[in-house]
């Protein structure tokens, strides 16, 4: 049972190392080059918001994919 909860934790930071990847890449082609480290360096409390919607949208997103693949 341990070896699949450090899997699962292993999987968790992946997806979100993963997400703040694709977070950091969009914002930069939309904005600018570096603009999410100085949104994160000069508005902290602005960052985390972006990057949580930005989160909560994509695995909606994702969610929703799924749910209609499987329900056909």
């Amino acid at each position: 049972m341990e070896a699949s909860g450090a899997l699962f934790k292993t999987i968790s930071n992946l997806k979100a190392t993963a997400m703040l990847e694709l977070f950091i890449e969009l914002t930069n082609q939309i904005f600018w080059e570096g603009y999410a480290q100085q949104l994160a360096q000069e508005q902290p409390a602005l960052y985390q918001y972006e990057l949580a919607e930005f989160i909560q949208t994509i695995t909606l997103r994702l969610w929703m994919i799924q749910f209609f693949y499987w329900s056909r």
